[in-house]
């Protein structure tokens, strides 16, 4: 086997979706000649949620080098405490550039200073967010004689976070500098949706098509011991398994569920949305929060370990996926797109219509998608879903071919594949 460096920022014992790429590539690479070494922040140091039974699915020889970190997010919180929302948001946008996980950089170097030295590593992946790992990728480029492949879970200079954040104008034109300088530098540039692909080579026309290679997140069927048969709950449940944060403030769906009560299209002592992972309930129902039906009907639930969220998909009606609307939208993919296709429940996608989620659902045949932007499309939706709830009529017929794609250990394949085309 062949020694290949992996580098996330979150790693498990750390929890979360996030996760989940890092630790399925280093749980199936093996199967296919690479022996994944792992460097990673080390969790204990972080404001994070842990999962320590993620950790049952390494294989025992993996090597983890975690290190420490000063994360930022401890101080965040402190201040948030504080009122002083003001003061995080002006460091988040003039002092820690790209982002406050650079302060882990010098304890990283140091760290693989002794991986390169003692671990015959001649290719490196190099995940992000968060951003400041870039560095990394610079550092090794410059310092060693090793392949770096860039993978981008989420856009950078075109995604959400920099337009939600509106950073001045002078850091905007910095990190779109850092951004073109080490995507130019990369040997591989592996993207988790075909339109971020599409948005890079708009950016960077000049380099070479090749360069760019798509593997998705995915789903483990290892994580799906048994199937998710259809159910029907006494009252119509919509569950949602994630975060709500920055612009996925979702007040359009408490909109749409409110007027449909309204107009006598739902009943709301038959409905019920359950929330589940680390949420704000003040941010979420956001102007609503104070709404009595609202307050009746969503219920909110704690951050759940992995395997426990898969079990969760099992009571649900119908799942809950929502992305905001606009441009910076269109390239993302959450990871939990893949878990909701394998469990094969009806999907209410609230998502850009014309986006990289909706172009991987529709082929599915589970998603019930409506446009994000428009309150109309999310009312004739939800309220169709509730009608075939209403007559024991609400099923899917997923197309399994399509989805087995989506699969981990193939997506892992795909990795293998790139790594051995960079040794020739």
């Amino acid at each position: 086997m062949k020694n290949v460096l992996l580098i996330f920022y979150y790693f498990p014992p750390a929890g979360g979706s996030g996760v989940q790429r890092g630790l399925k590539f280093a749980k199936y690479l093996p199967e296919f000649g690479f022996r994944p070494v792992i460097l990673c922040a080390d969790s204990r140091f972080l404001k994070q949620p842990r999962d320590y039974t993620l950790l049952r699915e390494l294989p025992n020889k993996v090597k983890i080098f975690r290190t420490f970190a000063l994360d930022i997010n401890w101080f965040y919180k402190l201040l948030w405490g504080l009122k002083l929302n003001k003061i995080v948001n002006f460091l988040r946008r003039n002092v820690f550039i790209p982002d406050g996980e650079i302060l882990w950089l010098p304890f990283a170097i140091h760290k693989l200073k002794k991986i390169m030295a003692t671990n015959n590593i001649n290719q490196v992946l190099v995940s992000v967010p968060p951003y400041s790992l870039i560095f990394l990728a610079k550092y090794l480029k410059k310092h060693y004689q090793t392949k770096v492949c860039l993978d981008f879970r989420d856009p950078w200079s075109f995604g959400i976070g920099r337009k939600y954040l509106k950073p001045p104008d002078w850091v905007t034109a910095i990190e779109n500098r850092w951004e073109k300088e080490i995507v130019t530098r990369a040997d591989q540039v592996i993207c988790v949706s075909s339109v971020m692909i599409e948005e890079f080579r708009h950016l960077y026309p000049y380099l070479d098509k090749n360069k760019f290679v798509c593997i998705t997140n995915g789903y483990d069927e290892k994580d799906f011991p048994v199937s998710l048969p259809p159910i029907r709950n006494a009252k119509f449940t919509i569950i949602y398994t994630g975060s709500f944060y920055d612009e996925l403030q979702p007040d359009i769906l408490w909109q749409a569920i409110l007027e449909l009560i309204q107009e006598g299209c739902l009943n709301p002592r038959k409905i019920a949305v359950e929330i589940y992972g680390r949420n704000f309930r003040n941010f979420v129902l956001g102007k609503y929060i104070t709404d009595p039906i609202l307050n009746q009907i969503v219920h909110f639930h704690g951050y759940i370990n992995h395997r426990n969220s898969i079990q969760i998909l099992r009571a649900a009606d119908v799942l809950l996926l929502y992305l905001g609307s606009g441009e910076a939208q269109r390239a993302i993919v959450t990871a939990k797109v893949f878990e909701y296709l394998r469990s094969g429940k009806p999907i209410l996608a609230i998502i850009d219509s014309s986006g990289a989620a909706a172009d991987i659902l529709k082929p599915a045949n589970t998603a019930f998608i409506a446009d994000s932007s428009s309150i109309h499309s999310i009312k004739e939706t939800l309220g169709n879903l509730y009608r075939l709830w209403e007559k024991d009529k609400l099923q899917t017929e997923p197309k399994w071919d399509y989805i087995q794609q989506f699969e981990r250990k193939a997506l892992t394949a795909k990795l293998a594949e790139v790594f051995s085309a960079l040794e020739q």
